[in-house]
């Protein structure tokens, strides 16, 4: 039989399966088990529901980009990416996304929802307000 018919063999990484862990003191896993939340890291998508139900509130953020996503005919699209200091988000809203196309990443935004409008669907469609900030996460934090 050649090598070309045999099967790879399994092999574990790192080689021969060997992981380390740095194991915390019992002091420190008690720590751990007190310890307040500080913030979330978890990214959440803000729906259209949520924008249209807190119209007229602005949201402070800082613009960090775009994800390209596709949906499920294959086309593709873009998800604003927002974090305003307590949680990240995205956004895929086109009207949203259309008006932080020419943002700078790291740009702070204001977004306020100004109401909605229907579609001969009848879908709602969320209209916005979007400010630039006088602060990028980049350039300016430390001045504000």
């Amino acid at each position: 039989m050649s090598n070309k018919d045999q099967e790879p063999k399994a092999e574990l990484y790192p080689k021969n399966g060997e992981v380390t862990f740095i194991m915390p003191s019992t002091n420190a896993i008690g720590a751990l088990k007190n310890a307040d939340t500080n913030r979330k890291l978890t990214v959440s998508y803000q729906k259209k529901e949520e924008w249209i139900a807190d119209q007229g509130k602005p949201v402070e953020c800082f613009f960090l980009g775009f994800k390209e996503a596709t949906d499920g005919k294959g086309n593709t699209y873009f998800l604003a990416k927002l974090h305003d200091g307590i949680k990240a988000f995205v956004a895929g809203q086109t009207v949203l996304v259309q008006a932080l196309m020419n943002t700078q990443i790291g740009q702070g935004v204001r977004i306020t929802c100004t109401g909605s409008t229907k579609t001969t669907g009848g879908n709602d469609i969320p209209l916005f307000d979007v400010d630039e900030l006088n602060i990028n996460l980049f350039n300016n934090a430390d001045e504000g």
